[in-house]
Formats: C-alpha cells, sequence, structure tokens
C-alpha cells in the first residue's frame, strides 16, 4: 500500500507500507426500486431477505453463488490462503473480540476472518426483493445501522461493496452514492472501493465517482453473481498491490425495456462482445460494463451506461504520467468539474490527451461504446402479443404436441418490483380452459383461506388483483384446495446458489383443470424450486404463467418447449415510455466524468 500514500485526506491504511496483504470491509445495500409498484418497502422486507451485521454477513454468503460469496472466493484465491475457517473460529470460544481486545489483529474483530493475507471483514449488508421505495423510516434505520457498522470498523486496506444500482429510498434517491459516501468518509480516499453493480443498475455520477472499480453483471438472465464478485476481488487486491485503478462513467439517456436485454440474443449479446474487444484493445483497460439500466424508475439517473475501470499509472513508475492524485478530487461531472480538473480537460482522444490524461483509453472505450449502442437502438423495440392472443396462441402449441409453452407475464414482474397478483393470464387461461397450465400468483387472503379450510376443501375466492388497479381485476373462483405449504426452499439453480428462500405459506389451488401456486409474499420467479417445493411437476405442465420478463429462463429453460412473452397491463410495461414521468433520464458525458474520492455528504 505504500503507493497509495498520496492520500490527502489524513486517513491511514491498516497495513499502509505492508505490501499487497490487508483486511477488507465487506458492505452491502441492494434492491432494485420501482417506483411505479403500489405501497412501500418496509424494514421488515430487508430482515426476511438479508439485514445482517458483522460476522453474520460472511456467515450467511459463505460457499453460496451470491455477489458476498464471490467476493470472499476471490480474496481467499488472491490472497493465496485458501478457504477461510467460520467466522465463530476466529477467538477462542467463538467469541469475537471487539478492535480493542488484548492482541488486537484482524482475528479478533467480530466478523473477521484469519483466512490468508486478505483478510475479509463482515461490516453490514442489507437487501429486499424489488418493490416499492423504502419508506423514509426504513431509509433511516437501514443509513444508521450502516453508519454504526462503520463508526465501529477497525481501520481496513480496502472495501469491497454489493450493490443493486437502481435503489431509490425515501429521502435517498441515489441509495448507492449515499452508501459509498458514507464509506469514504469513514475509511478515507487511500482506501480503495471495489463495487459490483446489476446489469439493470441506474448508476450516477456521483456514486461512481466514490468507486476505485466496478464490475457489472455480464449476464441476464443473471448468472454471473458469484463470478462478479470473485472479480471485483480480484482488482481489489490488484490495488491492494500497488495499482492505482480509476472508474469513467457514460450514459445515453434512453430507455430500454428488459425483455430486450437478455445478454444470450441481439442487441446485448453483440454489444457485450464487441465493448470487451475494445477494453481489451485498450491499454490500461481493466473491466467493461454495460447497464442497460432499470426503466421503471422516475429518476434521472435511469438509461443505458457503461462504465470501464483502467489501470493508471504506478506513483512510483519512472517518468509516470499524472495520475488522478495529481490534481484535487472533483464533483460527479459537468463541465465545472471539468474545468477544475486537468484529467478532464486533456479528455477526448489522441495522442496530446493521452499523454495527459491516464483515462484517455478508458474514456474513449465508452464513448465508442456508447455510440455502437446508440447505433443499435431499434433493436431494443418490443412488440409482444396480448394476454388474449398469447393463450390461443399457447393453445395451439399445446394441441400440437408442444409443451410446456412458458407464458411470460411481463409486466407483473415481480423481479422488476411489480406485486406479482396480475390478473390477466390467469383470467384468459381458465376462460380459454387450458386444462394442466400452471399460474404462480401472490395472494395472501387466499391463502388464509384455503388453510382455513384445509385440504381438500373447495373454497370460494377472488384470486389476485388486490394491490392496485394496474395489474387487472380480481378473479372470482371456486377453488379446490390441492396442497398447503410453507413456501420454503433452497436454490439449487443458478440464482443465488445454495441460499435458503421463502415465499411466505403458499396454497396449491384447482380452478377447473388450471394450477395455481398462490403465495403470501412476492417472489420473483428466479427459482424453479417455487414450483417442485409445492409438489408441483414442470415439466408435466401444458402451461406455465411466470411473473417475469427474462430471469426465469434460467430456471425454467431446460423445462421450456416454447415461450411466448406477454404484454400485460402493469408497472413493468413491455414499453417502458408509457409510464408517465416527472424526471427526464440524463446523459453522461465520459470524457467529463470525474471521480471523488473524498466522500463528500452532498
Amino acid at each position: 500500500m505504500a503507493d497509495r500514500a498520496h492520500d490527502h485526506s489524513g486517513a491511514v491504511p491498516a497495513s499502509a507500507g505492508g505490501g499487497a496483504g490487508g483486511r477488507v470491509a465487506i458492505v452491502g445495500m441492494w434492491q432494485e426500486t420501482n417506483t411505479y409498484a403500489p405501497g412501500a418497502t418496509t424494514l421488515a422486507a430487508f430482515e426476511a431477505f438479508e439485514l445482517l451485521d458483522g460476522a453474520a454477513v460472511l456467515d450467511h454468503h459463505r460457499g453460496t453463488g451470491s455477489v458476498i460469496g464471490g467476493f470472499l472466493d476471490g480474496l481467499a484465491a488472491a490472497g493465496g490462503g485458501g478457504a477461510a475457517p467460520p467466522a465463530s473460529a476466529a477467538t477462542d470460544g467463538g467469541a469475537a473480540a471487539g478492535p480493542g481486545a488484548e492482541g488486537g489483529g484482524a482475528a479478533a474483530w467480530p466478523g473477521a476472518e484469519a483466512g490468508g493475507p486478505l483478510v475479509p471483514i463482515g461490516l453490514f449488508s442489507a437487501g429486499a426483493w424489488p418493490a416499492a421505495p423504502p419508506d423514509a423510516a426504513t431509509t433511516a434505520a437501514l443509513l444508521a445501522r450502516l453508519e454504526r457498522a462503520l463508526a465501529a470498523a477497525p481501520e481496513v486496506d480496502g472495501v469491497l461493496v454489493n450493490l443493486h444500482g437502481a435503489m431509490v429510498c425515501e429521502g435517498a434517491e441515489d441509495m448507492e452514492a449515499e452508501t459509498l459516501a458514507r464509506i469514504r468518509a469513514r475509511f478515507g480516499a487511500a482506501v480503495p472501493i471495489a463495487a459490483v453493480l446489476d446489469l439493470h443498475a441506474n448508476p450516477s455520477a456521483r456514486a461512481v465517482a466514490l468507486c476505485d472499480a466496478i464490475v457489472g453483471y455480464r449476464t441476464y438472465p443473471h448468472v454471473d453473481m458469484r463470478e462478479c464478485g470473485e472479480e471485483a476481488a480480484a482488482l481489489l487486491a490488484r490495488a491492494l498491490g500497488g495499482e492505482r485503478l480509476a472508474t469513467v462513467l457514460g450514459k445515453l439517456p434512453h430507455l430500454t425495456s428488459p425483455v430486450a436485454q437478455g445478454t444470450a440474443s441481439e442487441p446485448m449479446a453483440g454489444l457485450i462482445e464487441r465493448a470487451e474487444a475494445r477494453a481489451a484493445a485498450a491499454p490500461g483497460v481493466a473491466r467493461i460494463s454495460l447497464l442497460p439500466g432499470f426503466p421503471y424508475s422516475d429518476v434521472a439517473r435511469c438509461g443505458f451506461s457503461v462504465t470501464a475501470t483502467a489501470a493508471l499509472p504506478r506513483a512510483d513508475a519512472p517518468g509516470r504520467e499524472p495520475t488522478l492524485a495529481d490534481v484535487p478530487a472533483a464533483s460527479g461531472g459537468g463541465a465545472d468539474s471539468a474545468a477544475a480538473d486537468p484529467l478532464a480537460a486533456a479528455a477526448g482522444g489522441g495522442a496530446e490527451s493521452a499523454a495527459a490524461d491516464p483515462l484517455a483509453a478508458a474514456r474513449r472505450v465508452v464513448a465508442e461504446t456508447l455510440a455502437d449502442i446508440e447505433a443499435h437502438l431499434g433493436a431494443f423495440a418490443t412488440a409482444r402479443d396480448d394476454p388474449a392472443a398469447a393463450v390461443a396462441k399457447a393453445r395451439g402449441l399445446i394441441a400440437a404436441g408442444t409443451r410446456p409453452v412458458v407464458l411470460a407475464d411481463l409486466a407483473d414482474n415481480v423481479g422488476g418490483g411489480a406485486p406479482g397478483d396480475g390478473t390477466a393470464l390467469l383470467a384468459e387461461l381458465v376462460a380459454q380452459r387450458v386444462a394442466g397450465a400452471v399460474v404462480l400468483l401472490v395472494d395472501r387472503a387466499a391463502v388464509a383461506a384455503a388453510r382455513a379450510a384445509g385440504a381438500g376443501a373447495t373454497v370460494e375466492v377472488a384470486l389476485g388483483g388486490h394491490a392496485d388497479d394496474l395489474h387487472g381485476p380480481p378473479v372470482p373462483v371456486s377453488a379446490r384446495v390441492v396442497r398447503l405449504g410453507d413456501g420454503r426452499y433452497t436454490s439449487g439453480g443458478s440464482y443465488m446458489t445454495g441460499q435458503r428462500f421463502s415465499m411466505g405459506e403458499t396454497a396449491v389451488l384447482d380452478v377447473e383443470g388450471v394450477t395455481i401456486v398462490a403465495m403470501s409474499e412476492a417472489t420473483p420467479p428466479f427459482h424453479i424450486e417455487q414450483l417442485t417445493a409445492n409438489g408441483v411437476d414442470p415439466a408435466a405442465a401444458s402451461a406455465i404463467a411466470v411473473k417475469g420478463a427474462v430471469a426465469w429462463r434460467a430456471p425454467y429453460g431446460e423445462v421450456t418447449a416454447a415461450a411466448i412473452e406477454v404484454d400485460t397491463p402493469g408497472c413493468c410495461p413491455a414499453d417502458p415510455h408509457r409510464l408517465p414521468r416527472a424526471n427526464a433520464p440524463a446523459a453522461v458525458d465520459p470524457a467529463t466524468f470525474q471521480i471523488d474520492t473524498t466522500g463528500a455528504m452532498r
């Protein structure tokens, strides 16, 4: 860490002058927020999904396919220490001592692991399923817990942060920037920060400016979360070994539909391939991330973002060119900050600017990638069948022997924050008598009625349509209670592999040959165990109605004979431009984008 001594904040890294090892703090703040979704997210939603402090952060994620699981694996690999022991084994008797305990050191900290030269220290992690914005009380509680964890933390050499990138809270419209600013304020400019972002992130200039390195998911469906965590840990290890990293952001003010953002098909597959080829050919560029964004959020930071993380010349290199350490930290972009910063003033390409601006290559790669994206925006246009036409098409396929047919309920996409109780497809499947069809639906009242009646009984219920007026009216039915369950399962698929989830109490209902898996809590269709744990064989279904756009393809891909994406009503419409907006998306020019390591609470 000796060549990070250019920090002007006064903060001293934990192992300043001590080489490439050190302590690495682990922090998480994660939710994809749909500002058009009904209701509000409360603290209970985080408590149900993830709200952890200290060693519990490491224990919860160790050995899983999550981003933080990847952090831990990546640190072990980069540090050469192999798998770390459980955090509870860090001290005698399993009770970790505090930072002032006799003997000190990382292993004496409650959240530290003695697993090798790079020691992870769990600080704080909060996460909730996509939904409406967290209310003001929840926002305050999350930030207060983060601040307490940071205040109690020991000095560290680096920080790994798991963020979504599209978290919007009441009282904190840019929750990622608020999180990163607090981390910077606690640890100072000399301590490198590497963050992982979801492919649907809407990163602001301020948030990116506070990071040294950013790794965005490459895949949608998101099957590379662990790998992205490992990659971020490897980049952080490079920074701890003496490299200076910085990240450039560029953004187009255009909204694209998630249904067109799948990375296995065009236009995304080609855009990513060409962008990574540009990055590989650009001197110093270590990682490029294409983030088409989350359009169901009425904030100016929406849009199609591109980030590029670059390695800058070392401070001790003979005859080195100017680096970010040589100029005052600036705010997150724009003409004023560019004028104050010679690095920005030099941006724009060419040999002369490259000599003055160590980020010139990264800026050029981002600008060229944005131009490529803009040239292909037409390929993101969406036109899909309405529910009646889609179900009729499914019936034809089933009659011809193609089954199961997956019907993707695009606008009631639980993975995009929708309530999951939309009734458009349910009503059509019942009306068109599609025997053997399966529908996943959120309806706590129907589950309660089924549990009160018991398995084998018949109940009269109005299914779905309770959250708001956007997703269709309730469907009155007479339903036979087939099975009751607790809704708990462990993911065996590619999304957060090995973690436990809960749908709340469940009831499997039969309505004229259509099976409804009713759940008490909105749970995205990221795991096929939502059916199998409730005794439903997906391969035996004629059709399966899932409430998602693209992510369902990972768990259901092996059993899907055909798929129909359906233009349903709701808060995640196939065309995001149908939703009213008070905040127009704002562009970010990579030529004038600036870093900010001060962590000032603006």
